[in-house]
């Protein structure tokens, strides 16, 4: 069954816990009123499972506490792998601002990242210590609860490191005398907070066939403790990490017997793919018709990422997310998974016709693979029942092929690779592929994707390969094109959503002058620099 537990709770208890939107500043203070204050509240069990919850509310507001905020305007936007899209280019221009490295110091789709993690850290800090010396329920229960809080921290700060590189560290709920003294804990230290919080939640948390649906589990954290030190080996290199550490973590989750391919790749991302064999960790969302945006507990990417139509073949979404020509290019000639990864105009999705404009602003595709079933149409637009995927087993799988050839053992790197590749090859047509018939139609994949033999170098491209095509648009590509020393040479492709007169060079040149520690960085809100002293970040 779906995490319903979590979400109808969530809307009762997370304004007890902290109402951010009401509050200009990530350092929330101490939730206020006796009820939630004091140690008894959480010695009562549903109690804390509520304030456990109000932490997955908080990494669930995808609308954004400032404005729309989606893991894929960072991952996928400022890549290689989409242009923006939507109305013009003034359409969320913050951005496109990010796409091209212009973006200012009071950007709004930073300053919502920002602000909705530091709300997601400060409300599981607030359950951590209030639930830890809980004494009147199961001690199980009470550590698992713990185990979930110290997940959502470690997943919130991995976020913010990513995006600002120094930020404040926090591991227990900020107090008054702390609010003007705050101050940016260098990476290397955060990064060990996350390794750390990880790694307890593992301890902590049961397997995925122990935990309720949707919450977090011990593989979950084994998975972005791999991620984690993957992406220190390749971004900063702060705490001397290994790729044997990435291939144990990994092979670990790969042999906890918890995880699977989905057969059909075509599934994964409709409405029964949810939480399926394959899955990680999703964001849970369900239509609650309770109001706009973070009142409710849906999500706002499908309207953001749908078609907005043509003059023949009317659309309901906002057109955001355009697959570049460049992303449709990598795929190898008769990969299944193109078709379900770029759309075009007058094809089919969901039995439905779909129009899809070509200009100065839209690329000519749509994100078939994140397409959620128009039939599935909330009454309020930002309410759609559409889970966030956030890890996939696919993934897993291509870490440890990467990690394995890094330590030597190509054979491991190709047979993981091949895992994917075979399960590509046994894939459908995308979901409702003909007019009027919303079913998985089947397709002749024979001669398609054949083995990979390579060796060496070339190997490593084919792992490199894989990852684009198989997860494309899911938030990754910007990370993996830093950690591989590739970001500029992506960034200075043609036709990848730019402005007139804006080239690749001017970019990075843009970029370059954007850097921490050379590592590129987004603007740290403006009224938080000013109001609590934080040093900004260079160039903003």
């Amino acid at each position: 069954m779906k995490l319903r537990n979590i979400l109808i709770k969530v809307l009762a208890c997370s304004s007890m816990l902290i109402a951010t939107s009401s509050c200009s500043s990530f350092l929330d203070r101490e939730p206020q009123g006796q009820a939630v204050d004091t140690p008894v509240y959480y010695d009562d069990v549903e109690n804390a499972q509520m304030a456990v919850n109000a932490c997955y509310q908080a990494i669930a507001q995808d609308q954004g506490v400032v404005a729309h905020m989606q893991e894929w305007m960072f991952g996928e936007v400022m890549s290689d792998n989409s242009w923006k899209g939507g109305s013009d280019f003034g359409d969320m221009q913050d951005v496109q601002m990010l796409k091209e490295w212009t973006a200012v110091n009071v950007n709004a789709t930073s300053h919502s990242a920002w602000k909705t993690y530091y709300q997601a850290i400060h409300r599981a800090n607030t359950a951590i210590k209030g639930i830890s010396p809980a004494t009147s329920f199961d001690a199980e229960i009470r550590d698992q609860l713990v185990g979930e809080a110290l997940f959502i921290r470690a997943y919130s700060y991995f976020y913010l490191v990513r995006l600002f590189g120094d930020v404040p560290l926090f591991t227990e709920p900020v107090s008054p005398d702390q609010i003007g003294a705050a101050g940016r804990t260098p990476v290397k230290e955060v990064l060990t907070q996350i390794e750390a919080d990880f790694a307890e939640a593992a301890e902590k948390l049961g397997t995925k066939s122990e935990m309720e649906v949707g919450r977090a589990t011990s593989g979950a954290a084994k998975a972005y403790q791999a991620r984690v030190v993957m992406y220190d080996i390749g971004i900063w290199n702060a705490n001397g990490h290994t790729w044997q550490e990435v291939f144990d973590l990994t092979n670990e989750v790969i042999t906890s017997n918890q995880y699977s391919l989905a057969f059909n790749l075509a599934t994964v991302f409709e409405k029964d793919g949810e939480n399926g064999t394959g899955s990680i960790f999703e964001v849970q969302h369900e239509t609650s018709n309770t109001g706009w945006a973070n009142q409710n507990t849906g999500s706002t990417s499908p309207i953001l990422t749908a078609p907005r139509g043509t003059a023949d073949i009317k659309g309901w979404g906002w057109g955001f997310l355009n697959p570049t020509q460049d992303l449709v290019d990598e795929f190898e000639a008769n990969d299944p998974r193109l078709d379900w990864t770029a759309g075009q105009d007058g094809q089919f999705a969901h039995g439905v016709a779909q129009g899809v404009a070509e200009s100065q602003f839209l690329s000519g595709y749509f994100p078939r693979k994140v397409l959620m079933d128009q039939a599935l149409r909330p009454n309020e637009q930002s309410d759609n029942p559409q889970n966030q995927r956030k890890f996939r087993y696919a993934d897993i799988l291509l870490m440890n092929a990467e990690a394995a050839y890094h330590i030597g053992n190509e054979a491991t790197a190709r047979q993981r690779v091949n895992e994917v590749r075979d399960r590509a090859r046994s894939m459908t047509y995308p979901k409702g592929w003909n007019e009027a018939d919303n079913t998985y139609a089947e397709r002749d994949n024979s001669g398609a994707l054949p083995e990979v033999t390579a060796t060496g170098e070339q190997l490593l491209e084919a792992i490199y390969h894989e990852r684009r095509v198989e997860l494309a648009l899911e938030g990754l590509r910007l990370w993996d094109l830093m950690r591989t020393g590739k970001l500029e040479t992506a960034l200075k492709k043609d036709n990848i959503g730019y402005r007139e007169g804006i080239t690749g060079d001017i970019v990075v040149g843009n970029m370059d002058g954007k850097k921490l520690n050379g590592i590129p960085v987004l603007p740290i809100p403006a009224a938080e620099v000013a109001s609590f002293g934080l040093t900004q970040n260079p160039g903003y």
